[in-house]
């Protein structure tokens, strides 16, 4: 990890990990178990060095959408990468 007083303007961003691109979602994508996993590792070694972290999540409102439907299963963070509460 790199020295906190260089990490002033640091923080993961987590975008779109979410269920409809695992296996068994809507959209299920190639390797998203694989991408899932490490960017939970990364997860974890932010939170243990204090790294602010910012979960992004997408929702399709649009007429016809298929996946990332609000308010659905498939829509909420997938579970490597869960927010902490608050």
């Amino acid at each position: 990890m790199a020295d906190p007083e260089n990490m002033v303007h640091t923080a993961l961003l987590i975008i779109d990990i979410q269920n409809d691109y695992y296996p068994g979602g809507a959209f299920a994508l190639d390797g998203a178990e694989t991408a899932g996993e490490r960017a939970g590792v990364a997860l974890a070694a932010c939170r243990r060095h204090g790294v602010p972290v910012v979960h992004v999540r997408h929702e399709s409102v649009a007429p016809g959408a298929q996946f990332m439907l609000p308010q659905t299963e498939g829509s909420r963070i997938h579970g490597d990468v869960a927010p902490m509460a608050g």
